[in-house]
């Protein structure tokens, strides 16, 4: 069955003794986050925390939820991420000629995909702050330099952002951090090119406000949906549904028009005015460094709802392992089908923990000739999955794309490191050839004759 709430996942993972309650007070500011630090990097990604009793707030909050295979698994309702695979090729495989361009179109016209279209549902959000305060709830300061521009340290850091067209047409919901400025100003920093940056260009070409709706907690399906850089408008709630294999339940804001899941633990709504930024940051990241402030988003908010014992959820952000690889590994296992979809010599594709977050990976391929590596090198560069990569390692499948001791082996090992390391045209982005395709010396192999004689006397050697 799938998980409907944050409190049911919770309940699971209790159940499974993959979570950890801390009774005892802790501050939401830099002490929470340094516990699941240390937490998230112990053998295997640690346990699910959920702080009971998160000073000067009256919600608890849980970390370190998805901080391991097992949880990612659990909260995705499948029993390995290579199911993920199979799955998505199983859909992508009903497109008779797939195009990246249109490949949102395409998979959203399957009734295969179609049918989990989200539902009209009452919301369970149904408590409503009379004097909405984002301040009294324990949303984490991370880092000791975060927010140290405007001296606003608190971050909002597993948000469901919702944002539609003027004419409420592509919906989209994406993960993009906010810093609280006050009790109802939340600094938004998205991306150009995002979802949320083309509507509020819509708006603004009409003099509105934005509206935008924030969810916590509900569906880890729909957390996870939101994370995932799905091509183009592909719906990301009709994608939850299909990962969940049943659709999801959407209710209507208070305040604004749009729609969040109606099994969320606190919705917080509002308006971006078009012509109104804030500055925000700097913010702790992956890199170890914290990456610089900017202008962001205003958004003032109207309402903030909740669901009765409701959960706060917090990701803490920093150098790996941390619970965002984990996150982001069921995004690989499904990138794998897209992938092979588009470049069927693909075998298969692996991000190393440190290299996640930089569209970095290795991949290995089905007997590649020569020129092939360059060809794929330069399709993968023009797709907005590895458009920012610094590196692409292209090897063999026989050398398997997570065997990181045989891949570094291969690579220090290369025939022509200068014929084999590669660049684009902007010199910007490197790759590296590493299935000795063109190696023209000998590679070491074992007598077949001797390993069946090893096989027959190995008993006999005592060892």
């Amino acid at each position: 069955m799938p998980i409907n709430s944050l409190r049911e996942y919770l309940t699971l993972l209790d159940a499974r003794d993959e979570l950890t309650r801390v009774t005892v007070e802790t501050d939401p500011v830099l002490e929470i986050a340094a516990i699941t630090d240390r937490v998230c990097k112990r053998p295997a990604g640690g346990r699910a925390l959920l702080f009971e009793n998160p000073r000067g707030a009256g919600f608890p909050v849980a970390t370190n939820l998805f901080g391991s295979p097992s949880r990612t698994c659990l909260a995705l309702g499948v029993d390995q991420l290579g199911s993920l695979t199979a799955r998505m090729s199983a859909l992508l495989g009903r497109i008779h000629a797939p195009a990246l361009a249109q490949l949102d179109q395409q998979i959203g016209a399957l009734p295969e995909f179609s049918r989990f279209a989200a539902l009209q549902l009452p919301p369970g959000w149904t408590e409503v702050m009379q004097h909405p305060d984002l301040t009294v709830f324990p949303f984490l300061q991370s880092w000791p330099g975060d927010g140290a521009a405007g001296g606003h340290p608190r971050y909002i850091t597993l948000p469901q952002v919702f944002t539609a067209n003027p004419d409420g047409s592509a919906p989209n919901c994406g993960m993009y951090r906010a810093q609280l400025l006050g009790p109802r100003e939340l600094a938004i920093r998205w991306k150009a090119g995002s979802g949320a940056a083309r509507h509020l260009a819509a708006f603004q070409r009409l003099g509105k406000p934005l509206p935008v709706a924030i969810a916590l907690g509900g569906d880890p399906a729909c957390l996870f949906s939101a994370m995932l850089p799905l091509p183009g408008e592909l719906d990301e709630m009709t994608f939850a549904g299909f990962l969940r294999g049943v659709s999801i339940g959407m209710a209507a804001c208070r305040t604004n028009p749009l729609q969040v899941p109606s099994q969320a633990d606190v919705v917080i709504e509002g308006f971006v005015d078009p012509a109104e930024t804030a500055l925000e940051g700097p913010f702790g990241n992956h890199t170890g460094y914290y990456s610089p402030a900017g202008p962001a988003a205003l958004m003032r908010v109207t309402a903030i709802s909740l669901r009765p014992g409701a959960i706060v959820p917090a990701t803490v952000v920093g150098p790996p392992p941390m619970e965002d690889c984990w996150m982001a590994k069921s995004w690989e296992r499904l990138l794998l089908a897209f992938l092979q979809k588009l470049a069927p010599s693909i075998n298969d594709i692996h991000f190393p923990l440190e290299w996640i977050f930089h569209q970095s990976a290795i991949i290995s391929l089905e007997k590649p000739l020569p020129g092939v590596v360059r060809e794929i090198a330069a399709l993968l560069w023009a797709m907005p999955w590895f458009s920012a990569a610094r590196l692409l390692v292209f090897v063999d499948a026989e050398v398997g794309s997570a065997g990181l001791s045989g891949v570094a082996w291969h690579a220090i090992n290369l025939p022509g490191l200068t014929r084999n390391l590669f660049h684009d045209s902007d010199h910007k982005r490197l790759a590296l050839d590493a299935t000795n395709g063109s190696a023209s010396r000998l590679p070491l192999c074992s007598d077949p004759a001797i390993n069946l004689l090893l096989q027959r006397r190995w008993q006999e050697y005592g060892i």
